[in-house]
């Protein structure tokens, strides 16, 4: 059975199209889009938050989760959920990404205003 970091470490990286078109990627786990993972016997659960409601990405994200990961474990055990409340905001991305961000003069993403660090 796959560990929570586990699973972490398989997906983090996994572009975020929105920021490749800034011309700063971020992989989904400095974006603060991964909400919650739940590891049982024979599978995973991955939770992720959208960014706007327009967000047109989600298939993506299922597709490119249940790729990497199904590569490890029966991939019928792989599920992923997305958080349509849109608790999301840019005080998610990590701190690191964020500054990289600004540097870029990027002051928006996913329609939403970029905080300092």
């Amino acid at each position: 059975m796959m560990s929570e970091s586990d699973v972490r470490e398989v997906i983090q990286d996994i572009p975020d199209p929105c920021s490749l078109a800034t011309g700063v990627p971020l992989g989904i786990g400095e974006m603060g889009l991964i909400q919650a993972i739940e590891c049982r016997e024979g599978g995973v659960t991955v939770r992720l938050h959208i960014t706007s409601p327009m967000c047109m990405m989600a298939a993506y994200f299922m597709r490119e989760i249940e790729q990497r990961l199904g590569a490890r474990m029966d991939p019928q055990g792989v599920k992923v959920e997305f958080d349509h409340a849109l608790e999301w905001t840019p005080a998610h991305i990590s701190a690191d990404a964020r500054q990289r961000l600004l540097d870029r003069r990027i002051r928006t993403l996913g329609g939403r205003q970029l905080s300092g660090p």
